[in-house]
């Protein structure tokens, strides 16, 4: 392809990233039965598990709904799992920012991860009075 005649369709781009936030947030609020759940803290909370569920959820969903993100924007031919890959991580990665957004800014969270955060400030609080 002529590098010349490659054009950005921006109402495209735009509906796009609409969609990347709009799942991210729906994903987020979906999951959070799970992560929020106490059982799920109390065991898989410090192993990292999140992050995997979360990706592999959103490039479920990808390829479930053939949303690439990629191919939508570059205007590809067809989809692919290279685009379903790195479209789900893209969401995955939102997801984890709305999980911020939601938490600190908003204070949203369930009583079980109020108590979560609750038990890291006080052991916090106590390594500080130790030193």
């Amino acid at each position: 392809m002529d590098p010349n005649l490659f054009h950005l369709d921006w109402e495209r781009a735009s509906e796009v990233l609409a969609a990347i936030v709009i799942l991210s947030f729906m994903i987020e609020r979906g999951l959070a039965i799970v992560f929020e759940n106490r059982l799920f803290i109390k065991h898989c909370e410090e192993k990292g598990t999140k992050e995997f569920i979360s990706f592999f959820v959103c490039v479920f969903v990808c390829i479930f709904w053939k949303f690439d993100a990629l191919s939508a924007i570059i205007l590809a031919d067809k989809n692919n799992i290279v685009g379903y890959l790195i479209t789900g991580a893209i969401i995955s990665g939102g997801s984890k920012a709305s999980i911020k957004l939601f938490r600190d800014t908003l204070g949203f969270m369930s009583s079980a991860e109020r108590e979560r955060q609750a038990k890291i400030s006080v052991r916090i609080a106590g390594l500080k009075k130790d030193d």
